[in-house]
């Protein structure tokens, strides 16, 4: 009876921030400049730390992020939510924070469709980790791209399975069973290191 007072209760919540959210999406669409920041406000930290993920240096991120608001805040009225908020801002930033590794490195393309930091991701750069996560993230950058794109966007990024899918241009279906592959060869990697017991309980 508590568990299930506990589900009321969050998708009441969910259901409040939905509505918060939609009233001042819609104020900012009216040209009301003010909500914009009101209604940045619980995405911006989960925003800071993506763009800090791939550009490693928090003067960039802070930068790219502004940049990226910006173009977001020119592009609003355009906005139709075909996907959640957060996934329409983490496109824009993910792509301003390329649009600034590629002026700082000055080569080659990255693959924008799958939005996330470079082709192997270092989270060293922003997170003190002990030796156990240090291998698990090499074994995570070892997976082939499609599933260790699902790996960090869940268990990094923390984004929802429909957030997954709006960003990798699929459907929450497609999110669950890569996510499922991904995890199982993530397990038989470590297995073959002889780590099973220890990091099974982890996955």
């Amino acid at each position: 009876m508590q568990n299930l007072l506990q589900r009321r209760k969050k998708l009441n919540n969910m259901e409040n921030t939905r509505e918060i959210e939609a009233g001042l999406l819609r104020r900012v669409q009216s040209g009301d400049t003010s909500a914009y920041f009101t209604l940045l406000a619980p995405h911006r930290e989960r925003l800071y730390r993506k763009a800090l993920s791939i550009l490693g240096n928090s003067d960039d991120a802070e930068d790219a992020l502004q940049e990226a608001l910006l173009t977001a805040f020119r592009s609003i009225a355009s906005f139709r939510g075909e996907s959640s908020l957060y996934t329409w801002l983490y496109r824009i930033v993910v792509n301003k924070c390329y649009d600034m590794h590629r002026a700082r490195k000055d080569t080659g393309t990255i693959d924008e469709g799958i939005l996330i930091a470079d082709d192997r991701i270092s989270i060293e750069k922003n997170l003190e980790l002990s030796e156990d996560s240090s291998y698990l993230i090499e074994k995570i950058n070892g997976l082939e791209k499609k599933y260790r794109t699902i790996l960090l966007l869940r268990y990094y990024d923390q984004l929802s399975y429909q957030e997954i899918a709006g960003i990798v241009k699929t459907n929450a279906g497609t999110v669950k069973s890569r996510l499922f592959k991904a995890r199982e060869l993530l397990k038989r990697s470590i297995m073959m290191d002889g780590k099973g017991d220890y990091f099974a309980e982890r996955l």
